[in-house]
């Protein structure tokens, strides 16, 4: 009778564990994916607003105004065999326009 009774109470210490590790385990797992989703949505947030800065104002782009230009940059481009304005120079200022 107490042989059973040690081997019931072994058996059972012997099995409780795995499943308070199996448990915690998924614990881990969900809190690892947590992390790593968090971790990517702000590597996408970084990445949309770089995205975001180099947008042409659609103002610009509808009313074709052009940027203006620092000193000494190149105001124009070559495109095939036209020339075309990349920036207007400000008031007072001389740019480079050669290509």
């Amino acid at each position: 009778m107490w042989a059973r009774a040690v081997l019931c109470a072994a058996l059972l210490c012997a099995f409780s564990p795995t499943r308070a590790t199996e448990a915690e385990r998924d614990d881990r797992e969900v809190q690892d994916s947590r992390y790593n989703s968090n971790r990517l949505l702000g590597a996408l947030h970084e990445v949309l607003e770089r995205l975001q800065t180099k947008r042409i104002n659609p103002w610009e782009k509808k009313y074709g105004q052009v940027p203006s230009c620092d000193l000494g940059e190149h105001c124009a481009i070559r495109k095939g065999s036209r020339i075309g304005k990349m920036c207007d120079c400000p008031r007072g200022a001389f740019c480079n326009f050669f290509l």
